[in-house]
């Protein structure tokens, strides 16, 4: 990488090519820890990929066939040069050539489009500054992975969504679903993410925070240590909780902790893995919902009592209803997107 000491800050065309797949997620581990401390030794440089960043999150879905390149260009930068825009959607949005669009060719496209010419990237930060909040989110099935503008990694699970408070540089977030943050720590500006009653603040870490349908919250602690406390509260009456802590919230507030029992299923979904463990029906048609957009439901109320400690990863959605029907003891009845529980003529029902 040109420049990779640090010097100017403008980005030379040799350099987009591992920028676009350092924010899209595809670079080598050795790659991206070069490309982040070649960011970071500029603040100039960091704060103009920072606020790409922003505008590729909107076009980075694996499921998106063709490219809305100008739609992206449209949120960060009004006013750009159209023909350019035009030029470049019609290459990168042709599907004749068999090309396979990947988060890395989508990232490629828009850094291609904005460092050709005149790059406004002060206009570009500017737009991401001003008094609205921002909002990243996913839909059913779908996991995102992204860069807040002060460096903090975050990977939002199925169906979930943060919204990122204007006026603290990106360092207070509110969560609705599961997100998990890997902290630039600031000891005097804390990382805090909002959820539910209570909120959490970074005292230099990686966590998961997962909510369900009832208000419940769950925190894992992957390394360093959180403040978890009432979202109104200050800082002195959190609980602390350390790497391989892992704490739950109930939907009137009450916080229990379990001291290191963090294990590899509490981050599972971070890697697309979905687990189960000892959950009840309602947390599992929760889960069902947010990964494969199908309701689960229940023909006989006695099920609802039933408790499921299953894995999954990749598999369809018929498979993981049959897996769940079997290690119930109970029958699936499938009508469209909604999956009815039958409880099974058979004894012998699991609890």
């Amino acid at each position: 990488m040109s420049n990779s000491e640090g010097g100017s800050s403008k980005i030379a065309p040799e350099d987009w090519d591992r920028v676009a797949r350092y924010l899209a997620g595809e670079a080598e581990p050795r790659e991206a820890e070069s490309t982040r401390r070649w960011l970071e030794a500029d603040a100039e440089r960091l704060a103009m990929v920072n606020a790409l960043q922003a505008a590729l999150v909107n076009v980075s879905r694996e499921d998106s066939r063709k490219l809305d390149v100008e739609g992206a260009l449209r949120k960060v930068k009004s006013g750009f040069d159209r023909t350019k825009s035009r030029s470049v959607s019609a290459i990168a949005g042709r599907n004749n050539s068999g090309w396979l669009f990947t988060p890395y060719l989508k990232a490629a496209a828009v850094l291609l489009l904005l460092a050709g010419g005149a790059f406004f990237w002060r206009d570009i930060v500017g737009s991401g500054r001003g008094s609205a909040s921002r909002t990243f989110a996913t839909t059913i099935g779908e996991r995102r992975q992204f860069r807040l503008g002060d460096g903090t990694g975050v990977v939002l699970g199925p169906e979930s969504r943060i919204v990122v408070d204007p006026h603290s540089s990106d360092r207070s977030v509110s969560l609705e679903g599961a997100g998990y943050f890997t902290v630039v720590h600031d000891a005097s500006h804390p990382f805090t993410v909002k959820v539910g009653t209570v909120k959490i603040q970074d005292v230099g870490t990686a966590f998961s925070i997962q909510t369900d349908e009832g208000g419940g919250i769950r925190v894992a602690v992957a390394s360093g240590s959180v403040a978890l406390g009432p979202r109104e509260a200050d800082r002195a009456s959190a609980e602390v909780l350390r790497a391989r802590d892992r704490a739950t919230v109930n939907p009137n507030g009450m916080v229990g902790i379990e001291r290191s029992a963090v294990s590899d299923d509490d981050l599972a979904w971070v890697q697309g893995r979905l687990v189960f463990r000892d959950a009840s029906v309602i947390q599992v048609g929760a889960e069902l919902y947010r990964w494969y957009g199908v309701r689960l439901r229940v023909a006989d109320s006695t099920l609802s009592n039933l408790h499921l400690t299953a894995s999954f990863s990749g598999e369809s959605v018929d498979r993981v209803l049959n897996v769940i029907a079997l290690s119930l003891g109970a029958r699936i009845e499938r009508q469209g997107n909604i999956a009815i529980l039958h409880r099974a003529k058979a004894s012998g029902i699991r609890r």
